[in-house]
């Protein structure tokens, strides 16, 4: 089956797969064509993100399907690599303020179980971000005062 994939800026292209195919496979095919490394692309279907190691039948992908690509900056983590390594400076400041509050108030074994469970939390609502609900969010952050961009022609 083809597949298309389209950055959000730049030229889409198309790779032939399976629907049995990991999306890691899919991936290393666009890196291949776009020239842009398998570990930098983050694929969405339907807004939602794909893991690399689901197949494409896992999130029922079929022929003609249309995948975005999001392409991450070098060097920053993926969601993958653990919790710890998966935070920017800023977050980690956060998390490290979540952990000497819990430490105040749990015992050393507790308030580690309690941290590594928010972290769990916290990424897992933020997988499953839609793109929609992303520009939803955008568009409260830039224009708190109500005047929200119009984006119904987009549906």
């Amino acid at each position: 089956m083809i597949l298309t994939v389209k950055p959000l800026q730049g030229k889409e292209c198309s790779v032939q797969v399976t629907e049995d195919e990991k999306v890691s496979t899919v991936k290393e095919l666009v890196s291949e064509r776009l020239n842009i490394p398998a570990n930098q692309q983050r694929l969405l279907y339907k807004g939602k993100a794909l893991a690399d190691e689901h197949r494409l039948s896992d999130y029922s992908i079929g022929p003609e399907a249309k995948l975005n690509l999001v392409i991450r900056p070098v060097g920053e983590k993926t969601v993958a690599s653990g919790a710890a390594g998966s935070m920017s400076s800023t977050q980690g400041g956060v998390w490290q303020t979540v952990a000497t509050i819990l430490a105040r108030h749990f015992s050393p074994a507790d308030a580690a179980k309690v941290h590594e469970q928010l972290v769990k939390d916290y990424e897992r609502s933020l997988r499953q971000l839609s793109l929609d609900d992303i520009e939803r969010l955008a568009g409260r952050l830039l224009h708190p005062d109500g005047e929200a961009m119009d984006t119904s022609y987009m549906d």
